[in-house]
């Protein structure tokens, strides 16, 4: 009797998952970004669209090529695909757009946006090449940011990540709970720099209760908001000394000092100011200017390939036909 209760029980619980989980609905970690970072470290060539090498568009074509069989093969011609979106609206698994050739404005260049401010992409050069994962804001990639589209309709993220699928982001990897492909809820980030962070996240950042502990041994816990400390929290030198109270957006916000005296002056406050490693820009794309050349010249030899063929049909019709 047990057991054809606790298989009816089961039967209904499958019903439950199936009738909850979107029919169809895609994976963006599994079936994108994953696929998307077990090519990093693949190094860069025009024209390439299988491994050891890429150009940009080609790798985006292999990464969705099983999910969107025809998606355009050149950057240009897949800015055009799909539905445009905000910058605003990004979400994990959208492709971004980048003006990185000699001509401004000209499209040249796609990514695909992986959550936390992070892409990966094929750079034909600059201070990375190959298949790299860079972040979006703060540097060359923003400053050339040139649009966005969204080419996967049904996407279902996964709502946890443990060690073993942990994600590589810009600034570190992630374990924890996900929304939307960004780090939400409750979890853990090993910086690059070695600093390390479990607690609360919001849209991919630091946001309420948690821990944040530099390399050097310095720690802080309480409260953040944006990645940074913020309200209320607790401030550990490696040393021993400790600071306590209030913070905004990583500075300390000292009590008032008691009135001065004759006897005894107000001493100078020293400002306790700490930022973490999630709002520092070290990304050797920073500073960088330069052109990428990007797919400009696969996208330009199919244009000549065009009217080439064009002209070879049009020897072959009779003026009176045109």
């Amino acid at each position: 009797m047990s057991v054809t209760k606790n298989l009816s029980r089961a039967v209904v619980c499958l019903l439950l998952v199936t009738v909850l989980l979107p029919v169809g609905a895609i994976d963006v970690q599994t079936s994108v970004l994953a696929v998307a970072r077990d090519y990093q470290g693949a190094g860069y060539c025009t024209g390439g669209v299988t491994p050891p090498c890429f150009d940009c568009s080609g790798f985006v074509q292999r990464v969705f090529r099983p999910l969107v069989p025809d998606l355009p093969r050149v950057s240009r011609d897949q800015a055009r695909f799909g539905t445009p979106i905000d910058r605003s609206e990004l979400r994990a698994g959208d492709l971004v757009f980048f003006a990185t050739g000699a001509t401004p404005g000209v499209i040249t260049h796609v990514a695909i946006y992986m959550g936390q401010d992070s892409i990966i992409h094929a750079i034909s050069n600059g201070p990375n090449r190959g298949v790299n994962i860079t972040p979006l804001s703060g540097g060359y990639w923003e400053r050339r940011f040139a649009g966005a589209r969204r080419v996967l309709t049904n996407v279902a993220a996964a709502a946890t990540v443990n060690e073993q699928q942990a994600i590589d982001f810009a600034r570190g990897t992630y374990t924890g709970e996900l929304r939307d492909g960004e780090p939400h809820g409750q979890g853990a980030m090993t910086m690059r720099n070695g600093d390390q962070y479990e607690g609360q996240f919001a849209n991919g950042l630091f946001e309420g209760q948690g821990v944040y502990v530099w390399q050097n041994g310095d720690r802080y816990e309480g409260s953040f908001r944006a990645g940074e400390m913020h309200g209320q929290g607790r401030f550990t030198l490696a040393g021993g000394q400790v600071t306590s109270g209030e913070w905004d957006m990583g500075r300390y916000q000292a009590p008032p000092a008691p009135p001065a005296t004759a006897e005894q002056p107000r001493p100078a406050a020293e400002p306790v100011t700490r930022q973490t490693y999630m709002q520092q820009h070290e990304s050797p794309w920073d500073d960088w200017e330069g052109v990428v050349e990007g797919d400009f010249a696969l996208w330009q030899q199919e244009q000549d390939e065009a009217f080439d063929d064009f002209m070879q049909r049009r020897q072959n019709v009779p003026d009176s036909q045109w």
